[in-house]
């Protein structure tokens, strides 16, 4: 069950860290009305969204661990 539960949560954290991965390609495009500044402060943004799904998916299973025993 703990497996199911497990698999879920990092779907989940898979599919956000997706999205702003999109959002990051998009941002050029989308937003041609925005200042190098702003845009600039949303792709750190983006970025730093990214980088912590891919921390807590490294966390995910040791989290699990500790708390299942």
């Amino acid at each position: 069950m703990s497996h199911i539960i497990l698999a879920i949560i990092t779907m989940g954290v898979v599919w956000f860290a997706w999205t702003n991965f999109k959002k990051l390609g998009r941002l050029r495009a989308a937003d041609i009305d925005l200042t190098p500044e702003e845009r600039q402060q949303r792709q750190v943004t983006y970025v730093m969204r990214i980088v912590v799904c891919l921390i807590l998916l490294a966390i995910l299973p040791f989290l699990f661990t500790f708390i299942i025993k």
